[in-house]
């Protein structure tokens, strides 16, 4: 039986070349022609009626790519293991130094092996997610004690009203309701948790710098209609008396997320995971989302120590917050998705003239103007500024930063304005400063 469950591997893979070829092979990956992805999917359709189980997907539907994922020139099989009527085919595409390994998940019916799944890695089958120095490493890391920051002075917090349920907001200019939806309970075991976009697999596995008690907690998402609006894992009954920054051993409090999504997990249980292990989990998790605002799930199989949702509008950069109660004890973890927020700008002026800008108003942030042939630079580091523009003393506009680009170097932006003439006596340079924001 196992000789018949690698021959339809390899079936699967020259009948994939051979209607790759077919649909006709575009000349570089970002070519778009109606014509040729009509005739790619209906390749497909094919491949998946002559080999595989109704509604498997391949995994290349909507990619006609300049290279085959499958050619039997390129992919070796590896490893069977089969069991009754289930079969697992591994196999490795190599093209140079890039590897892209795959798993077929088959089933035997009627006496014929189908495939039922198929799954691509970067990793091969069983390299850890990371190696266990690291994990050692990044669990020590958290610590169960030490102060807590303070908010940035320039926010206006309201988190208690982002799980307010029924209240009225207006995120999309016209009424809605608030919903609070329970996910279900997460384990953490060891008291470190990690908070990150689960699609980054084996990077960016900053824990957060704070332990919590070793426990079960509730978990939460607050949303209005499909879209998320912060996410929360309660550790206590307890109100909150405070709000301070929940910041990662790398010092940010600030999530990226490049995926739509953000997990909170048991970081000692993730560490453990295999790679290709954590991204079966994520495309198998992720799926979820297209029908629910998120999910609990097992990493190790183990126990529930795992919570994934939806981030908010979608990929973006989401801050995390300590509720406190007031002897000190952490009552809450949140994760909040920017949707029920209003941006606080400031308009800045100073008059024009190279050197350093020193005027109120730019609380933080350094700004000079660089004078050289040909023009002049803008340059500022710390804060955040939206906009720079020059005026003329009648308040045209000489120059607008918007249509110019912007060079950065660690934490320097610089703009640079080409001109060959000098602003008349009288200009300014005016900046737009983000100041936070409010929630509404």
């Amino acid at each position: 039986m196992i000789p018949d469950a690698q021959a339809r591997v390899k079936a699967f893979i020259a009948d994939f070349h051979h209607g790759w070829e077919r649909a006709g092979q575009p000349p570089t990956g970002l070519s778009f022609d109606p014509g040729r992805s009509e005739a790619w999917l209906a390749e497909l359709d094919q491949l998946v009626d002559s080999h595989c189980l109704p509604g498997t997907q391949t995994g290349e539907e909507g990619v006609l790519d300049s290279r085959p994922a499958h050619s039997p020139s390129s992919e070796t099989v590896t490893e069977i293991i089969a069991q009754d009527d289930q079969a697992t085919v591994r196999s490795v595409v190599e093209h140079g130094t890039q590897r892209t390994y795959f798993e077929y998940r088959l089933v035997l019916q009627e006496g014929s092996w189908r495939i039922g799944r198929i799954l691509s890695f970067f990793d091969p089958p069983g390299a850890p997610l990371v190696d266990e120095g690291e994990g050692e490493r990044l669990l020590a890391a958290a610590q169960a004690e030490g102060p807590f920051d303070p908010i940035d002075a320039d926010l206006e917090l309201n988190i208690p009203s982002l799980f307010a349920a029924g209240r009225e907001v207006f995120p999309f200019g016209t009424s809605a309701s608030l919903s609070v939806h329970r996910l279900g309970d997460i384990s953490c075991r060891s008291g470190v948790l990690t908070v990150r976009d689960f699609g980054y697999n084996g990077f960016d596995l900053e824990p957060l710098a704070r332990r919590v008690p070793a426990g079960t907690y509730p978990v939460e998402v607050a949303a209005v209609g499909k879209t998320n609006v912060a996410l929360r894992l309660r550790l206590s009954d307890r109100p909150a008396a405070s709000w301070h920054p929940a910041r990662r051993t790398d010092g940010t409090h600030v999530i990226g997320v490049d995926y739509g999504n953000v997990i909170i997990a048991d970081l000692a249980n993730l560490v453990r995971c295999e790679a290709q292990q954590v991204e079966e989990l994520y495309v198998r998790q992720t799926e979820h989302l297209d029908a629910a605002p998120g999910t609990t799930f097992s990493l190790l199989g183990d126990v529930t120590d795992s919570a994934i949702v939806t981030s908010g509008y979608g990929d973006g950069a989401y801050p995390c917050y300590w509720g406190v109660a007031a002897d000190g004890t952490l009552v809450a973890l949140v994760v909040d998705f920017l949707i029920l927020t209003e941006e606080k700008l400031s308009t800045v002026t100073a008059p024009w003239r190279p050197g350093v800008v020193d005027v109120a108003g730019l609380r933080g942030i350094e700004v000079e103007i660089v004078e050289h042939d040909g023009g002049f630079t803008v340059r500022h580091r710390g804060g955040h500024i939206r906009r720079i523009r020059a005026l003329g003393p009648d308040d045209s506009v000489l120059m607008d930063g918007d249509r110019l680009g912007t060079a950065v170097t660690g934490d320097l932006h610089s703009q640079t304005w080409p001109t060959n003439d000098q602003p008349p006596s009288g200009s300014v340079l005016e900046l737009t400063v983000d100041r936070g924001y409010r929630h509404v």
